[in-house]
């Protein structure tokens, strides 16, 4: 009976954490719109290239702050001394590279429809490596919820003027991560700054090339404090998000994972991207299968009492 309970609240935790992570990779886009605009950087591919390194940059010192306030930079100390290892955390480094670039690059290009149309097919590729990797039990109603998501993305397939290769970038590069993730187990917090530690180097490299080091000085204080917001903004949900990955079986934490695209369609919508009416099923099929999962997760915590 208490490993019922200690398994529902583990799940309740992942649940909440996968909530707050999709309402802040929501609004990650919005903010990456207002971004300073810097004499000599090209504002569409070498704009978000510039975005992606500073979110790298800012966001290594933000992590590496925060486990010196709380007493946890021992640990990094130890795990990072460990040189042995390094090919396994520069691997998962080069696993996470590329998602955490394309969600700071993609808006710039107007592909946020893709980047959401990416995170609708990444439960669909989850719940398959859960079901088929880890045998994981899938229950009726997660079934019947992941065929209405399947319903909903290939009516988007059918209805899209080609795939981007946006999509398959988050649909297929995720999975990998978190199998490589679970693998090792570490904490979310302190995986996520060795990584980050790890794409420095990458970072700064790939920034001095985007616009020359001895330039930066002259950039405006207020563009630097946007750069820290942005690392804020990113690094928040990304650990609240790894967190419900390591407590919530990989196919409830797919299927949740639904809530994020359909947020960052609402954002896109802001923005002024535009969908056709015909497209509009896709998202009555995704919200169908989100009201699915949300109805047994309900149920079940009734049951527990």
């Amino acid at each position: 009976m208490n490993q019922v309970k200690n398994t529902s609240t583990d799940e309740s935790r992942g649940i909440m954490a996968s909530i707050m992570a999709s309402i802040g990779f929501a609004m990650m886009p919005a903010y990456v719109t207002f971004q300073p605009e810097i004499t000599g950087i090209p504002t569409d591919f070498g704009m978000g290239n510039w975005l992606a390194g500073q979110r790298i940059l800012w966001g290594s010192i933000l992590l590496l702050f925060g486990l010196a306030l709380f007493g946890r930079l021992p640990t990094f100390w130890s795990f990072f001394s460990q040189w042995r290892l390094w090919p396994r955390y520069m691997l998962s480094a080069i696993l996470i590279a590329p998602q955490l670039w394309v969600f700071v690059w993609a808006p710039l290009q107007g592909e946020t429809l893709s980047v959401a149309l990416g995170y609708f097919c990444l439960p669909l590729t989850l719940a398959a490596v859960a079901h088929f990797v880890y045998k994981e039990s899938i229950t009726r109603k997660q079934l019947i919820a992941c065929a209405f998501a399947a319903c909903g993305v290939a009516y988007a397939y059918a209805m899209a003027d080609g795939v981007s290769w946006i999509v398959f970038l988050i649909c297929f590069g995720y999975p990998m991560y978190f199998m490589f993730r679970r693998k090792y187990k570490i904490s979310s917090d302190m995986s996520f700054s060795l990584e980050n530690v790890f794409l420095l180097p990458f970072a700064i490299i790939g920034m001095a090339l985007t616009y020359p080091i001895e330039s930066w000085g002259s950039i405006a204080p207020s563009a630097w404090l946007y750069y820290l917001g942005l690392a804020f903004t990113g690094i928040i949900p990304i650990i609240l998000f790894f967190y419900a990955s390591q407590l919530l079986p990989m196919t409830l934490f797919g299927l949740l994972g639904y809530l994020e695209p359909v947020l960052v369609f609402c954002v896109a919508l802001v923005l002024g991207e535009r969908i056709a009416l015909i497209q509009w099923p896709t998202y009555l099929a995704i919200i169908v299968a989100l009201a699915i999962v949300a109805l047994e997760q309900l149920k079940l915590r009734r049951s527990l009492g």
